[in-house]
């Protein structure tokens, strides 16, 4: 009876230790070294007044979409560039890289882009009612407005020769 007391003793006590040490390790996160990923994500809160997270660009910013950034966008008259994007799509995946440099390359404070979230894992409410309102039905679509009104509309995956084109024309 004693034997089983005292192991009883031990692993309660072993218990409470162990969970004390995880609660405190939850609570104090380590810091992660600033990438230059969060060094974008950081400089996309004060550029221009749009606060969503700095994917490629300078002058003219490629961003994660927000409704607020996006109604900022169109009312300020912006050429608006719209990459619907699906986390689980092999096209997606290897525009993106193609997307971000020729934002970083892009010279123009008229033109914006989004990567908008499509019928995947972190599509939100605001996406399916752009998607809706643009009929979107594929994703690796991409949309160019200009003047608040659709400019033109592709289902092909993209280069950088056919993304300069495009964006390019609506410059023009």
């Amino acid at each position: 009876f004693v034997i089983a007391a005292i192991a009883i003793v031990i692993l309660v006590t072993a218990f409470f230790y162990f969970s004390a040490l995880n609660r405190q390790s939850q609570t104090t996160k380590p810091q992660t070294p600033q990438t230059s990923e969060t060094k974008s994500q950081t400089t996309s809160q004060a550029l221009q007044g749009y606060s969503g997270i700095l994917l490629a660009g300078h002058a003219s910013p490629f961003l994660e979409f927000n409704k607020a950034d996006y109604e900022k966008a169109l009312s300020e008259g912006k050429i608006i560039f719209l990459d619907f994007y699906a986390n689980w799509c092999p096209i997606c995946r290897a525009e993106e890289p193609i997307l971000k440099a020729a934002f970083n390359e892009l010279n123009s404070d008229q033109v914006i882009g989004f990567r908008v979230n499509y019928n995947d894992d972190q599509t939100d409410a605001d996406e399916k009612a752009l998607a809706k309102q643009f009929n979107i039905t594929y994703q690796h679509t991409k949309v160019i407005l200009k003047n608040g009104q659709e400019f033109s509309k592709s289902l092909e995956p993209w280069d950088q020769q056919k993304f300069d084109q495009g964006i390019n024309k609506a410059i023009e």
